[in-house]
């Protein structure tokens, strides 16, 4: 048997104690906060699959009523008295798929982490909620909102802003049955098929990190492009927080491929949508820019038809027309027989982050840091454990 001396010995062993110390008074990692995200609605059938051990709970009860090793693609839907899912009938509002194993749960050919609830609604559809916890569900956002081969600074301001906007939704959405959408109402998530090792290592090396104003979260919204110039959020909604208060110039976005945007809208198709939202004004006359918005977007236009006018906000009027259509509210109108022309610059609402901006941003060598602080004026970056 080798011999040691006895200097290396206690060395040893203050090194092992030392070490073991570290690891048992270490503070545990702040556990993630869970997300409500609503991934489907206004369904009769849906078809749910589980790739592993698995078990099914009846909401609200929570009374488990199935297990199981694996669930081939089964359909669910609703009933007169409860909820299906395959030959099985249950008396519930809904039920809650629980995996033993993540990324084992595919609802409607996309697969997903966490769990999954399929609830009946008041019109006798079905509406799918996935629980899981906010860093999870990000490495299913990342890929939609920007770009994974961006500069990583990039991504990682992203990432923080879109953590920031969905526990702050989290937090004004305590009493609803989900915080937030998969869609753009919200900001896009695709599951877990669309996840990029590029953006979940943006997410991971921002792991927890949030905006903060005086300590607390505000909703951090973001675009696409802004064009030159970003909005106050008051312009478009009832929101008086400094980091979003009066927008900021931006030169960054010119690289975009939105900065510009042309539209050629039928004025039968604006005179429809019209009537759908209760301002039929019968056959369309004109369309006129009557206020403009502190960052020289539209405010309001008049609209002028042979059954009368009405003034509507052109935010309004952009979600009618469609918004991937009319990409902002920094536009100019004209008819041109049966056609409204719209030319205008930017895409999406103009408030907070813009995105394209981000990107020139960071292509000139500016970190996360820089690029939040920039877009939302006053902020802090804190971890949501403190």
């Amino acid at each position: 048997m080798k011999k040691y001396k006895p200097a290396v010995v206690l060395w040893t062993l203050l090194f092992t104690a030392s070490a073991l110390s570290r690891v048992f008074s270490a503070e545990p990692k702040n556990t993630p906060p869970v997300i409500r995200v609503l991934i489907e609605e206004d369904q009769k059938l849906v078809r749910l699959e589980a790739g592993g051990p698995y078990r099914i709970e009846l909401l609200p009860s929570l009374k488990t009523v199935q297990k199981g090793k694996k669930l081939p693609a089964t359909p669910v839907s609703p009933t007169p008295q409860g909820i299906r899912l395959g030959t099985e009938e249950w008396a519930a509002q809904g039920i809650r798929i629980e995996p033993e194993e993540d990324r084992t749960l595919v609802l409607d050919q996309t697969r997903f982490r966490g769990s999954l609830q399929i609830m009946k609604d008041k019109n006798q559809s079905l509406y799918a909620v996935n629980r899981l916890d906010i860093e999870s569900y990000l490495y299913g956002v990342l890929q939609h909102e920007v770009a994974h081969w961006w500069p990583m600074e990039a991504l990682m301001a992203q990432a923080i802003a879109a953590r920031t906007y969905a526990l702050y939704q989290s937090q004004v959405s305590r009493g609803a049955e989900f915080d937030v959408k998969s869609t753009t109402h919200s900001q896009v998530y695709g599951g877990s098929n669309v996840e990029r090792y590029r953006a979940k290592k943006a997410v991971d090396r921002t792991h927890g990190l949030v905006l903060t104003y005086q300590g607390k979260l505000f909703p951090a919204y973001f675009h696409a492009t802004c064009a030159g110039q970003t909005a106050g959020a008051k312009e478009l909604w009832k929101i008086d927080v400094p980091p979003l208060a009066g927008g900021v110039r931006c030169g960054y976005c010119r690289i975009s491929p939105h900065f510009f945007w042309e539209a050629k809208v039928p004025l039968a198709e604006i005179e429809e949508k019209l009537n759908v939202n209760g301002r039929g004004l019968g056959q369309l006359l004109s369309i006129e820019e009557i206020t403009q918005t502190p960052s020289s977007r539209v405010g309001s236009l008049r609209l002028t038809g042979t059954s009368g006018e009405a003034v509507v906000a052109a935010k309004d009027f952009r979600i009618w027309v469609g918004g991937d259509r009319m990409r902002s509210t920094n536009f100019t109108v004209k008819i041109n027989d049966d056609v409204a022309e719209f030319h205008g610059k930017g895409w999406g609402h103009g408030v907070g982050l813009c995105q394209w901006g981000t990107l020139g941003q960071a292509m000139l060598g500016r970190r996360h840091e820089e690029i939040l602080k920039f877009y939302y004026p006053g902020s802090e970056i804190k971890d949501y454990g403190s």
